[in-house]
């Protein structure tokens, strides 16, 4: 495995354990029963093909929201070592 292979793979670390850590937070469980609760609403508003693009819509917002965290992190983990370069800090 390459250097930079182990690093992405450290940075995808990083962005895991930060999530899960995330997860436990009071904010992300008010958010979670929020987004529970209009599952639940389009399930009994909706008619079956309206529910699945919905539900559809949904899965594609919360993988579109995981690829810019993860790109996010690369980025600030790439930054930082810029930031560390330009002070001298790493050579």
């Amino acid at each position: 495995m390459s250097t930079k292979e182990e690093l992405t793979d450290f940075v995808d670390q990083l962005l895991e354990n930060a999530v899960a850590e995330y997860h436990t937070t009071p904010h992300y469980q008010l958010l979670k029963e929020k987004l529970d609760q209009m599952h639940q609403d389009c399930d009994g508003m909706l008619m079956e093909d309206e529910k699945e693009f919905a539900f559809e819509c949904f899965e594609l917002i919360t993988q579109i929201e995981s690829q810019q965290e993860a790109y996010l992190c690369h980025r600030a983990f790439g930054d930082c070592v810029a930031v560390l370069k330009g002070l001298g800090l790493l050579g």
